[in-house]
């Protein structure tokens, strides 16, 4: 299955939306809209194998689209059905959830 990596663009660094989804995971669905952009495409089973290959590889599941960073706590990852998860400090959130997937 292939997943889309999406991560908060470049100007968004110095904003409180942005230090909450960095450090705590916790992505506001308005900030998403606003602030993020598709950085890549993971071919992968599920959401451990994206984080997975998202930093150590291996390179060729990965099609880059814009510059990235390695997959970390803020980034969202989009299924094919279009459901959305924050990497979390721990597991993945589903996008406006609180508890962990």
């Amino acid at each position: 299955m292939k997943y889309q990596v999406l991560q908060i663009r470049k100007d968004r660094r110095t904003e409180e939306a942005a230090l909450n989804a960095r450090v705590l995971g916790e992505v506001d669905p308005v900030f998403f809209l606003t602030a993020y952009e598709i950085v890549c495409e993971i071919e992968a089973a599920d959401l451990n194998e994206v984080f997975e290959v998202g930093n150590i590889g291996p390179e060729e599941k990965i099609t880059r689209i814009a510059p990235m960073h390695s997959v970390s706590v803020g980034d969202i990852i989009r299924d094919d059905r279009g459901r959305c998860f924050v990497v979390s400090p721990v597991g993945f959130t589903r996008l406006g959830e609180k508890e962990a997937a």
